[in-house]
């Protein structure tokens, strides 16, 4: 499944002492940016949303899983914990969308996602989200569903794999899960043509409902970096139907936000207590606005960047 992974755009990636440096220099600005906050030179009081966007929920050694879209069993279980003890209002993202429609936005409102339809969102996630009484929202690409492994993520490396349709309807007898598309082949949909995006958001969407029954009414970008969510894109989600959209882009979400340029925080196996509260307070959402500048300053950029490790870098 190599060249599959090369057709919808992933670029491979290594961990090196590169990747590691650069990680420490955003986790250092971001505390910078913390301290800031705390001591009152940067005002970041607003009622907003966050949206997190989980993956795998599984126990990958980390030099295997550089875009770091795992996150371990008991490091998942601490952030549940930590959102409930700590008063966090959990919402599906529909209703999400609804209050930020209406500009009703709780206090600490969060919204716990997962991309792509891993296996483990059943057998890992699901006793956690039961036992916290935690909703939250998958985003399926659909095309993936039944295969042995998704091309970005083997399970030879540990990953689990995709779900089966009787294994996502088993998951939604046993908790509140909402189903969202996350497209058909999971690929960059801004690069395709308008029929391929038809095609795309159209037939994922029934699919689901045709499978699962209920109405599917939120969908994530693929990838979901800059660049790859135009506003044709948005229109067209609107056309099939659809409600509200997420991105890849870090931050929060406030009261008018556009419901299908939904900001997220993506979580991984790098985000310790202490770094997913650093994200949580908006530390990080810096980091995706300066990695938009830089891009557009290179002499060099001539294209949206495709790849499915330049949005899961933080």
């Amino acid at each position: 499944m190599a060249g599959t992974s090369k057709a919808i755009g992933i670029k491979p990636r290594s961990i090196s002492l590169r990747y590691w440096l650069a990680l420490w220099a955003i986790d250092l600005c971001s505390l910078i940016r913390f301290a800031a906050g705390v001591i009152g030179w940067i005002r970041t009081e607003r009622r907003e949303i966050r949206i997190l966007a989980y993956h795998d929920v599984s126990d990958v050694a980390p030099r295997k899983d550089a875009l770091r879209i795992s996150t371990p069993v008991d490091l998942f279980e601490q952030h549940i914990r930590y959102l409930r003890r700590k008063g966090y209002r959990f919402m599906s993202m529909v209703e999400a969308a609804n209050r930020l429609r209406r500009s009703e936005v709780p206090d600490k409102a969060v919204v716990v996602t997962f991309d792509d339809g891993y296996q483990s969102l059943l057998n890992a996630a699901t006793p956690v989200l039961v036992r916290y009484s935690v909703p939250a929202t998958i985003f399926v690409a659909v095309d993936f569903i039944g295969k042995p492994e998704f091309p970005w993520s083997p399970e030879s490396a540990g990953f689990t794999r995709p779900l089966t349709w009787e294994e996502l309807s088993e998951l939604m007898s046993k908790t509140t899960i909402e189903v969202g598309s996350h497209a058909a082949t999971h690929r960059p949909l801004h690069a395709l043509s308008r029929s391929e995006q038809e095609a795309e958001l159209g037939s994922s969407r029934r699919t689901l409902e045709d499978r699962l029954g209920g109405s599917v009414r939120a969908f994530a970008y693929p990838f979901g970096g800059w660049d790859t969510f135009p506003d044709g894109l948005q229109s067209l989600l609107r056309t099939h139907g659809y409600e509200a959209a997420c991105t890849n882009v870090m931050g929060a979400n406030t009261a008018g936000a556009n419901l299908f340029a939904l900001r997220r925080v993506r979580v991984g196996w790098n985000d310790r207590l202490w770094r997913f509260r650093l994200k949580l307070a908006g530390a990080y959402d810096w980091s995706d606005r300066v990695r938009r500048m830089l891009s557009l300053l290179s002499p060099v950029h001539t294209k949206p960047e495709h790849s499915k490790s330049s949005s899961c870098t933080s």
